[in-house]
């Protein structure tokens, strides 16, 4: 640990850089390897907030061109193509960029419940894939990507781009080399003050000019248009997402993987509800969920209420038996416990008591002052947006030309989601979920169990692999 500080005070555009050419290094070799000077042809599938900001990620960097644009909403195709000032074609069906033999990879920011479908035929066309987290919708929808990555040697990263923060990777050190001590507890939270009106409740209407809102839904059960269910919102209903678990939860529980040198929980509890919000949500607005993994435990907290006493409105904390160490994006901070050395507790000087029949006489002897078990720690002035998400995005085209596995490969994703889905669950059913990481199964609870996979709108299939 003893040159942690020296770390923590490199500049940050030194940091990334010797971070993303570590990543990309790392993983198991995938293939051959690309020339140093090919640029990497990329298409982009979906072009609302993510898309168009991956989008402009790319557009920057020297080493990839944009080839291909789609999403189902034709103003926003048309957004993106002048944002390459014409050089994309753009596309209102994400299989037009998968036919076309000139595009190496894509990117796919769609809905969760689109992810899957893409990226896996994206593999199965020899393409190599960034898809956006959630990484899915479904347990099963997990495992078939990791096997079409795997069958195909295809590099697919999931978009955790915490995994390439620079004060991320320092607190997951700290923590694996024991500097809070013996973590027993992990909190992690959301808060969002958006009582009562919430998202509001839009009657249903015909869909915008130049929104194939068939297409849109897929593989989802059809159902009218509602602005609701469209673009940002479509996070709060079930057959579009898993709610702030799967979404801001993902983010959450890659962190407690990470940090704790895990991939699946033993088990998962949630309760909650819609408690405050008069809106046409489905999702709660108010979930608590617990995580048992071995040797410790997780819970991720979201509301929709006064963010007091966190005053942040969103972070996680690591209870160890030296100290405790927050995060979020902006910062870390540790803080040490103190303890005094040979301090005696009630019960010793209750015993005490009883042998003499009184208090000791004359002056109490001085009492051992507290001392802090770990050093205080506190960095901050991170920025998550733009260059760690740029890393990110530049670990990913750095693992398409070397064939290694990136940062976040699909495997991590999948764990990381799975546990979120879990959660879900829990919260869906009303029941404690036990999981076997091994089999990929539920245990002793069939409903549940058929809820890790879910029923396709024909004629929309997941791909076999």
């Amino acid at each position: 640990m003893a040159d942690w500080r020296r770390i923590a005070a490199m500049k940050r555009r030194e940091f990334l850089k010797r971070a993303a050419v570590t990543a990309a290094a790392t993983g198991p070799f995938l293939g051959s390897v690309r020339g140093a000077n090919d640029r990497v042809v990329v298409g982009q599938i979906g072009c609302g907030a993510r898309g168009y900001y991956e989008l402009t990620i790319c557009q920057r960097n020297p080493n990839v061109r944009v080839a291909a644009v789609c999403d189902v909403y034709k103003p926003l195709v048309d957004r993106a193509v002048r944002l390459t000032e014409g050089q994309a074609e753009g596309y209102g069906d994400f299989r037009r960029i998968l036919d076309r033999k000139d595009i190496d990879a894509v990117f796919v920011s769609t809905p969760d419940h689109w992810h899957a479908i893409p990226a896996i035929l994206a593999c199965q066309a020899g393409k190599d894939v960034y898809c956006e987290k959630p990484l899915t919708h479904t347990i099963e929808e997990g495992r078939r990507m990791v096997e079409a990555a795997r069958k195909y040697k295809g590099v697919v990263q999931t978009g955790c781009q915490q995994r390439s923060a620079p004060h991320f990777a320092k607190i997951v050190e700290l923590i694996r080399g024991g500097y809070i001590g013996k973590v027993a507890l992990v909190e992690a939270w959301n808060v969002g003050n958006e009582s009562p009106e919430g998202i509001g409740k839009p009657p249903d209407s015909p869909p915008p000019e130049g929104l194939d809102w068939d297409l849109y839904l897929g593989p989802a059960p059809k159902t009218p248009y509602n602005r609701n269910r469209f673009i940002w919102n479509y996070r709060w209903f079930w057959d579009y997402s898993g709610g702030m678990m799967t979404d801001w939860g993902a983010h959450h529980m890659d962190i407690v993987h990470w940090a704790m040198g895990v991939d699946a929980p033993l088990s998962a509890l949630a309760a909650g509800g819609i408690f405050c919000l008069q809106d046409n949500r489905e999702t709660p607005d108010t979930l608590t969920t617990v995580f048992d993994y071995p040797g410790f435990q997780a819970r991720y907290t979201n509301r929709m209420t006064s963010a007091f006493p966190l005053v942040r409105g969103y972070g996680m904390l690591f209870y160890g038996d030296r100290g405790a160490l927050f995060v979020d994006r902006g910062s870390y901070e540790v803080y040490p416990d103190m303890r005094a050395e040979g301090a005696r507790g009630d019960v010793d000087r209750i015993q005490e008591l009883l042998r003499s029949g009184q208090p000791a006489a004359g002056p109490s002897p001085p009492r051992p002052q507290p001392k802090p078990l770990c050093e205080a720690v506190k960095e901050t002035g991170f920025r998550l947006d733009p260059p760690v998400q740029e890393a990110h995005v530049q670990n990913f085209i750095d693992c398409v030309r070397s064939r290694r596995r990136p940062v976040a490969d699909v495997e991590i994703g999948h764990r990381v989601i799975t546990a979120c889905h879990l959660g879900v669950i829990a919260y869906r059913t009303g029941r404690k979920i036990r999981w076997d990481a091994k089999q990929e199964k539920i245990v002793g609870d069939p409903e549940a169990q058929r809820m890790t996979s879910k029923q396709y709108r024909a004629p929309w299939v997941l791909p076999k692999v």
